[in-house]
């Protein structure tokens, strides 16, 4: 099976995507987010190290980052599962970088997944959410196929819907278009080694899952 690269806008929905390769196909789900912050908590020189520079609030270096994505991904290849990738890269230098991590690798059999989703509908779709304070569900308040049946209330367990307090107009629109800025020259790279393919994200989950499954199957 092909390999992914998942890179996406604020609530394109590459979790859900990402979930249902794992359920469905056996993929093996790589954050490099998790991959922090399971170092830190091994307490490793590398892992202690991690956690000041995230304590202070600074980025960690791509190198650092890298270390811990190829680790990771030659484990995965030694039991010959498919992978995903999501939460890097983000910026041009990482693209290269991961790129010579695969050369080094071996890989080649991968595609870069695009989650197209416009201004106005990934708005919706955090403006709108909300989550059930007793067992997690998601909701929105602003996509019909998503609202609860009763207004502030779960389907589930009846407990109360809430927002998320940093989920305002201002905070989505910096986040927004800080990342469109950013993706801009990481697609233009995919596209040249011919690796980017691009998913209308605005569909329902379900759909979306249909057009990632034809490279699933048909990709070689």
């Amino acid at each position: 099976m092909i390999n992914f690269v998942f890179i996406a806008p604020p609530a394109a929905g590459k979790g859900t995507q990402s979930k249902l390769l794992v359920d469905k196909y056996g993929y093996n789900h790589i954050s490099t987010g998790d991959l922090l912050r399971e170092e830190v908590a091994t307490k490793t020189t590398l892992g202690i190290q991690i956690n000041e520079i995230m304590s202070s609030g600074k980025l960690v270096d791509d190198n650092i980052v890298l270390t811990l994505l190829k680790n990771k991904l030659s484990s995965v290849l030694s039991e010959n599962k498919p992978f995903i990738i999501d939460g890097f890269p983000r910026t041009p230098n990482q693209a290269e970088m991961l790129t010579n991590c695969f050369n080094e690798l071996n890989v080649d059999n991968y595609k870069v997944i695009y989650m197209d989703l416009d201004y106005e509908e990934a708005k919706k779709r955090v403006l709108g959410r909300l989550v059930c304070s007793g067992c997690g569900k998601s909701y929105n308040d602003m996509v019909e196929s998503l609202m609860p049946k009763k207004s502030g209330i779960c389907d589930s367990c009846s407990s109360v819907l809430s927002k998320r307090s940093d989920d305002t107009e201002e905070t989505f629109k910096d986040r927004f278009d800080t990342y469109i800025n950013n993706v801009k020259p990481i697609l233009n790279y995919y596209n040249d080694l011919n690796k980017l393919i691009n998913i209308d994200a605005s569909k329902d989950a379900e759909d979306i899952f249909k057009d990632i499954e034809t490279y699933v199957t048909e990709v070689r």
